[in-house]
């Protein structure tokens, strides 16, 4: 059969135009890189040797102790990298900080992203970054971890592509039913790149039933951050859906009692990164994003800006089922949220982690790193409603309300900054219930409300939280075995106060090794009798208790500080130099991330020398959208 020049080209243009609506026709899946144990180095080990990561047994390791200490992998020639896995030694027990590094060469390395943090997860984790081309040599840098120096890693994967320049899979859309309909046809690994302008409807944009892989993430991106802008009743309705990254866009979605910016219901593995929210309110309690149902674990909310809510509902909102499934390993990181009011009694916070109906299941969360300015939304700037989370390296600048474990035990609290004027009201710092609760190596200056309130409750749970009906879940349950240790507490209203409110006294509590200089008001208020172990501690400036307590319990000596970079810190002739007490072997640091050796008093380690200091209170520039 003969098919004439003119019928042949005008089929060549069809097929050309037909694969030209296929997005990525061309893209390169990524690979695991083939690693020979000869070809992993490292800059020491304590016997635990670098090939032990390549050897597919996560029984084996490298170790080395220090911070700096590195291991380095040579893929054997020039490739592309597109992300790194690392399973670390106990890795469900404690945090792993490091940096990943690339080269050419084998002589300049190139910080590809830095002080990276690990999950509390064990196997191997994923560290996704933008394709780094021309590679031959990729760097692992480590900090130590959350209980000591240590850099201990038990398998190491690189993935990538050898043929060295990355061919993406995209679709780009500039309308929001080109958008569901690219998100419809989404397949792991494929980019949707929203074009500048503003995407406007009645509805949900649905992403249902939609799963990218580990590695092979489905993202939705703004071309130009902050230029697609979500409006009228637009937002994302994720139901069933894993692995899919939401990032740079903005939303001023108009709120209702029925939508929010982001909704995930039984989702897991989604990431919200590097968006703007600013919302359109109505009047209508709403929460901006909620994360909920069953299977609902391991999603992220990363360097995003949240901007004046005004409405009644949290603005994150960590919900499980609310009875019997608690969303899980959450993480909420390098956000910013600011200017939150007017002040409402109840249900305006900025993170609420749980229900009373799950407050008993471990929510195994991670808020870290966040800054909170003027969120004056609620009493409780987070509330903590379920158990075993961590609440860590946060700051809060002059925010009227505290950070509460409301419901829930087994949260750990610590290396937070409090940082208030002195003069606007309801600036305070922790409120806890419930039990064997954590709370140490926090800073606190300019409170006008109590730093750390161990209050009374008016439930009695029982030393194992097993005494209760489902109605008692929403009550303030009793503190058993809360430790307070090593805080500092500076130029404040009020200090440490055991049982400000209800009936109960707190039940085998320690406060130990805190530092508490306040000109008014009683430094270490007693209000109810309880059995508290008191060791440690420092007081001076105004009454130091309204109690019997000794010098070895509570000393009244000047604690002789220091103002450096605005924060009150020990000098060389300090008597809370080398003083702590007691055993309180999770107290391996200091507020700046320094290690500690023989421990002080308050949550400053004094250093005759100058240390690279690890963590100092957020500014704007160290959280959202543009940040590192």
């Amino acid at each position: 059969m003969r098919i004439s020049l003119k019928k042949a080209s005008l089929l060549l243009l069809c097929a050309f135009l037909f694969m030209s609506l296929i997005p990525g026709f061309a893209a390169a899946a990524d690979t695991k890189f083939t690693i020979s144990g000869s070809n992993v180095t490292a800059s020491s080990n304590d016997g635990n040797v670098p090939a032990n990561t390549v050897d597919g047994n996560t029984g084996t390791r490298w170790s080395a102790s220090g911070d700096g200490q590195w291991i380095k992998f040579d893929l054997g020639s020039s490739a592309t990298v597109a992300y790194v896995k690392i399973a670390f030694l106990n890795g469900s027990t404690r945090t792993s900080i490091f940096d990943i590094q690339t080269s050419s060469d084998n002589t300049t390395f190139t910080t590809i992203q830095a002080n990276v943090t690990s999950s509390l997860v064990e196997g191997l984790q994923t560290f996704n970054f933008s394709d780094v081309a021309s590679v031959r040599y990729v760097r692992i840098v480590g900090h130590g971890n959350s209980l000591n120096a240590w850099n201990s890693y038990t398998e190491v994967e690189i993935y990538g592509n050898a043929g060295g320049t990355p061919v993406e899979d995209s679709v780009t859309v500039s309308t929001p039913g080109q958008l569901q309909t690219a998100i419809n046809q989404a397949i792991p690994g494929r980019v949707i790149y929203l074009e500048n302008g503003t995407y406007s409807q009645t509805g949900p944009i649905n992403i249902n039933g939609i799963n990218g892989t580990d590695g092979n993430e489905i993202t939705i991106k703004a071309v130009n951050r902050g230029q697609a802008i979500l409006a009228g009743g637009a937002y994302f309705y994720l139901y069933q859906s894993s692995y899919v990254t939401i990032s740079g866009l903005k939303f001023t979605t108009t709120t209702s009692a029925s939508n929010n910016a982001v909704k995930m219901d039984e989702s897991n593995h989604i990431r919200l990164t590097r968006n703007v929210f600013n919302l359109n309110e109505t009047g209508a309690t709403n929460n901006w994003v909620n994360i909920r149902g069953i299977n609902s674990d391991n999603n992220r909310i990363d360097r995003n800006e949240f901007r004046s809510k005004a409405d009644p509902g949290p603005i994150i909102a960590v919900d499980g089922n609310g009875s019997t499934y608690m969303s899980r390993f959450t993480i909420i990181d390098r956000n910013y949220f600011y200017d939150s009011a007017p002040r409402i009694t109840n249900g305006k916070e900025s993170i609420r982690l749980g229900l009373s109906g799950v407050s008993l299941l471990n929510g195994n969360s991670t808020v870290e790193n966040n800054l909170f300015e003027n969120s004056d939304g609620d009493p409780e700037v987070i509330s903590v409603k379920s158990s075993n989370n961590t609440i860590r390296y946060n700051t809060i600048r002059n925010s009227q309300g505290q950070i509460t474990a409301r419901h829930g035990n087994n949260n750990q609290f610590y290396g937070n900054f409090f940082l208030g004027n002195g003069t606007k009201a309801g600036v305070g710092g922790f409120r806890i219930y419930g039990t064997d609760h954590r709370i140490y190596n926090n800073y606190f200056e300019g409170l006008t409300t109590d730093a750390i309130n161990l209050d009374g409750g008016d439930w009695d749970g029982g030393p194992n939280s097993t005494n209760y009906g489902s109605g008692d879940l929403s009550k303030h349950w009793r503190v058993y075995r809360a430790q307070v240790a090593n805080n500092t507490i500076v130029n404040s209203t009020f200090g440490i106060i055991i049982g400000r409110s209800y009936t109960s006294a707190p039940v085998d509590s320690r406060v130990a090794n805190n530092i508490v200089r306040n000109s008014t008001g009683t430094l270490y208020e007693e209000v109810k009798t309880s059995n508290a172990v008191f060791e440690g501690n420092i007081g001076f400036g105004s009454t130091v208790n309204n109690r019997s307590r000794s010098s070895s319990e509570i000393l009244n000596i000047t604690p002789s500080f220091t103002t450096i970079n605005g924060l009150q810190k020990l000098t060389s002739g300090s008597a809370a130099v080398n003083a702590a007490v007691g055993s309180y072997p999770y107290v391996t640091e200091d507020m700046d991330g320094q290690t500690r050796s023989t421990n002080d008093i308050g949550a400053d380690e004094y250093y005759s020398s100058s240390t690279s200091i690890v963590r100092a209170p957020l500014d704007a520039s160290n959280v959202g959208p543009d940040s590192p």
